[in-house]
Parts: structure tokens; C-alpha cells; sequence
């Protein structure tokens, strides 16, 4: 490429990443990671009101438009027609709302951060030249999304995508058979707040400290947690440290996560700490890092974090993380929503310091795990191809 092309072709990078919410949800919080790290191209995103996931971005030079409309939460899971149908009202309002935005009109390639946001993109876009890319961070599944959340999105959104990004293998291998056969395809980690790595383990003497970082949400399993904890710390005092805020409708499940520590008797050893903006920090600070997910999880950017900082990590297996960690050697893998496997592994890292020391080393050398920059350069790498297709198409 000469000097003249590059030039042009960083000049028409212009990047809209549409978000169907503003609240700290672990695909937001990577969107911001990935726009923080200063990526090299000309960023903006566009997002509803309420939430402040991508407050702060503007210093770094990116455009946040928060004028979409909210979609109603349940909607994509509800059995009642009234809610579905205003979730599939909201959905059009919201294209309506992109579709009119100036950024969106401007931009060179049209990046939908999650699956409802690829639906609100795909239907705005459709007509317009900018190639759709889209994010894929959840399982293709009923499961993951919901009944009418699946149907949307493989039938609305998935058919119009130029290109996709996935988490993780098996991510992307849950949506193989719905792709478009013209359609690129990537497999790239999502940042985690990640600046460098630990390359010199350590493990204290005794275990004091067990944690879990994560979205309080039922599948993600902090219930399984605190009943294998209590299994093999009651008692003692070794503390469990919750990471992670209740978001949208999940303000019950915090609760009934606070009365089941006082019902499992280590109410005093449990603390909640709500959202944590450094996360590599709290991960240094525990002796343990817990995934504990009771369904296949998409990426589990915990356990990226864990095995970044050398922790010792036990994760449920399955999805990502199996893709992560290898049983024995940089991790403990253990079957999923069963909290005596869960605390099994936990027992035998309290009891062992080297067993703690042997999988720390192993996490610190842990490949492939990138830093926060490093993903905005794969990104772009990615990126640059459908702002090239834009600027041939005479954008």
C-alpha cells in the first residue's frame, strides 16, 4: 500500500460501535476497554441514556451519541406477548433512531457490540453501503438468548453481516451453520482491563482469599461459589470476595446471594464489593480466582484475568475457558453447577502451596493472551478490510 492509499485509507476508518445499552455488562465494559487503548481508527459509539459504561471515553477522542431507545428488559425471554411485542417496538424505534443519526450516515463500517445490537444496526443499515460487522459474545443459542432473542437475531441480524467476530471458537461455532458464506470470520479475545502481564508468580504460604469477579447473574453461578465455599471454609477465617454489580432485573438474585451466606452460615465471611473499576488489582489481591458459570461460557473473562495475573484459577468447563485452561497445568476445570467439584478443587489448593505455586507458573505462561492494546490492534487489523470495501464502494 503507498503512503497516499494508507493515508486514505486511515482517513475513511470511521468506526460507529452501536450499543443496545449503556449499563456496566461485560460486553459493554469491552467495548470501552477496546476504545480506551486508543485504537487507530476514528471511533464512535452511539448507545441509550441510561448507564455510564462508556462515561470517560470522550477523553480518549471518541463520540458517544445516547439517544436510542432502552429495550425493555425481558423482553427477548418473556412468554408474554405484550412484552415481546413491545420489545420487537423498541427494536424498530431504535433503528429508526440510528438510522436518522448522522454518525451512522458518516460511518465507513457499522460495529454492533452485542446480539440486540445487531439486530437495531442490521435493520438500519439495510440499503446503505457500510458493511455490518458483528460482535459475537454470547452462545447462539435459546438458552443464552431467549426464544424470540435467537429468532431475531439469525434471521434479522446474522443473514446481512459482512463480517463477525467471536470471542472464542466455540462461540463462533455456535452460530457456523447461520453465517452467510461470504462472510469473514474472526476468533479474538475481548480486552479485560488487562495493562501486562505477571511473568514471576507468587502464592502466599495459606489461602486466605478466595474470589469471584463478574456480573451477579444466576448462570454465572456465585450461588454454586458460596455453597462449595462454605463446604471447605466455614469457619475459618479465610474471607469469599464478590466482585461485580446486580444489573437490569437482577437485584433479587443479590439478595438471595446475601440471605444464602447467612443461611450457609459464613455471612461474616462473605463481601460483597460491588462493581470494581481495577480488576486486575482485585485479582492480585486474592489467593484464588473462582469461574464458576453454571452453563458453557462464551469467553470467561475472569478466567483471562486470572491466568494474565498468575493466579491460581478454577473454572467450570466447557466453552471458553476450556479453550484456556488446560486441567492441571496453568488451571483446574470442574463440571459445571456441581458445588462439591467446585469445592473439591478448592480444598485441594487451600491444602497444597505448591500445587498453588505449580498452577500460577503455568498461568504466567499462558499464551496468547493479550493486553488491552494489543486487542485494539487486532481489531483494527480486522476492521481495516471493511473500511477498505467502503472506500472502494466510493464512501
Amino acid at each position: 500500500m503507498s503512503a497516499a492509499e494508507q493515508t486514505s485509507s486511515q482517513r475513511m476508518a470511521r468506526i460507529v460501535h452501536v450499543s443496545h445499552t449503556a449499563h456496566r455488562g461485560g460486553a459493554e465494559l469491552a467495548l470501552a476497554r477496546l476504545l480506551a487503548a486508543g485504537p487507530p481508527w476514528t471511533a464512535a459509539v452511539v448507545a441509550p441514556p441510561q448507564g455510564d459504561a462508556f462515561d470517560g471515553l470522550a477523553a480518549h477522542g471518541v463520540t458517544v451519541d445516547q439517544r436510542l431507545p432502552q429495550l425493555p428488559v425481558g423482553g427477548t425471554r418473556s412468554r408474554s406477548p405484550v412484552l415481546a411485542a413491545r420489545y420487537l417496538a423498541s427494536i424498530r424505534a431504535a433503528s429508526s433512531v440510528l438510522r436518522d443519526s448522522a454518525l451512522f450516515r458518516a460511518a465507513d463500517v457499522i460495529h454492533a457490540n452485542t446480539a440486540a445490537a445487531a439486530i437495531i444496526a442490521a435493520l438500519a443499515n439495510r440499503g446503505r453501503p457500510a458493511p455490518l460487522v458483528v460482535h459475537l459474545r454470547d452462545l447462539v443459542s435459546t438458552e443464552s438468548m431467549g426464544r424470540l432473542g435467537h429468532a431475531a437475531f439469525t434471521r434479522l441480524a446474522l443473514p446481512h453481516a459482512a463480517g463477525v467476530v467471536a470471542n472464542s471458537r466455540t462461540t463462533l461455532d455456535s452460530a457456523s451453520d447461520r453465517l452467510p458464506s461470504t462472510a469473514r470470520q474472526v476468533v479474538l479475545q475481548s480486552p479485560t482491563g488487562l495493562r501486562d502481564r505477571v511473568t514471576s508468580p507468587w502464592v502466599r504460604d495459606e489461602v486466605r482469599s478466595v474470589g469471584m469477579v463478574g456480573r451477579l447473574q444466576h448462570w454465572k453461578g456465585q450461588h454454586v461459589f458460596l455453597r462449595a465455599f462454605a463446604d471447605v471454609f466455614r469457619g475459618t477465617a479465610v474471607r469469599a470476595y464478590l466482585a461485580g454489580a446486580a444489573l437490569f432485573a437482577e437485584a433479587a438474585y443479590e439478595q438471595q446471594l446475601r440471605a444464602l451466606a447467612v443461611e450457609l452460615g459464613i455471612g461474616d465471611q462473605v463481601v460483597f464489593l460491588g462493581h470494581v473499576d481495577d480488576v486486575p488489582a482485585f485479582v492480585d489481591s486474592v489467593d484464588v480466582l473462582v469461574h464458576a458459570s453454571i452453563r458453557p461460557e462464551p469467553l470467561g473473562q475472569s478466567v483471562l484475568q486470572g491466568l494474565a495475573r498468575a493466579r491460581p484459577t478454577v473454572a467450570t468447563e466447557g466453552g471458553g475457558p476450556s479453550e484456556w485452561i488446560h486441567n492441571g497445568v496453568n488451571g483446574l476445570l470442574v463440571a459445571p453447577d456441581r458445588p462439591e467439584a467446585l469445592a473439591a478443587a478448592l480444598r485441594t489448593l487451600a491444602g497444597s502451596h505448591q500445587v498453588r505455586l505449580e498452577l500460577a507458573t503455568g498461568a504466567a505462561a499462558t499464551p496468547g493472551i493479550l493486553s488491552d492494546a494489543e486487542c485494539a490492534a487486532a481489531h483494527a487489523t480486522f476492521f481495516e478490510a471493511f473500511a477498505g470495501v467502503a472506500s472502494a464502494r466510493g464512501r
